[in-house]
């Protein structure tokens, strides 16, 4: 059964014990591995690029939580589950420096990638990063780690890509919270870029969805029954 702590909601995956954090990633405390997907590092700058005046600073935002929860878990290991990228960035992108600046500083930090649909420019980017990447999957302990959620005979998928959402609806208003959503052998976990959106999800019974809050994670599955209209269902 799942227990919340002061750094997150602690429950069971594929007989492994970890934590969901509420700053969007899962920590895999045997392996020392933080988890986290779908960041779309330098989204904004692709819409300024497209004439779109969004302000800039979203992945300087994005890395500095990113950060702060190597801080308070000491991870060995990073791995990102796809869309490290939004599209292939142009040289003069800001956000290229403002990542330099950020592995330097996490320089003992192994990264590991899984490449996702929009990671098309990965073999652009700077060496000095250090990035290790896979595809189409990274297999360790009972997980295969994936970009799109679709099954791994022997194996439990943990994958990003939907970017899940949780509609909620009271008497006078409504909510659009991320979630993690919990299969029995395909399982997604929210997009942890700030500037990324969201699709609203379609839990079965027996699946399990854990609701990401300001400074908490709650297991609403008991919620999420009955949202089941326009949404989305693991594969």
């Amino acid at each position: 059964m799942a227990a919340p702590g002061h750094t997150g909601l602690q429950t069971e995956l594929a007989g492994e014990s970890v934590t969901l954090l509420p700053e969007r990633a899962l920590f895999w405390p045997v392996r020392r591995t933080l988890v986290i997907a779908d960041p779309h590092f330098g989204k904004a700058s692709v819409f300024r690029r497209r004439g779109i005046p969004l302000p800039g600073g979203g992945t300087a935002a994005d890395l500095a939580r990113l950060a702060a929860l190597i801080t308070a878990h000491a991870p060995e290991r990073l791995l990102i589950l796809g869309d490290f990228l939004h599209a292939t960035p142009t040289s003069d992108e800001p956000w290229l420096q403002t990542f330099s600046d950020w592995r330097q500083r996490h320089a003992e930090l192994m990264v590991q990638i899984v490449a996702g649909n929009h990671d098309r420019g990965r073999d652009g980017l700077p060496g000095a990063w250090r990035l290790d990447w896979h595809a189409p999957d990274l297999r360790d302990g009972p997980f295969a780690f994936r970009h799109e959620p679709e099954p791994v005979p022997g194996r439990h998928v943990l994958a990003g890509h939907l970017h899940p959402v949780l509609r909620l609806r009271g008497p006078t208003d409504r909510l659009r919270m991320p979630v993690f959503w919990f299969g029995e052998a395909v399982s997604v976990l929210p997009s942890f870029g700030a500037f990324t959106g969201g699709h609203a999800i379609e839990p079965m019974i027996g699946e399990r969805v854990f609701g990401v809050g300001p400074d908490r994670v709650v297991d609403c599955s008991p919620a999420a029954r009955g949202h089941r209209q326009s949404a989305r269902r693991i594969p």
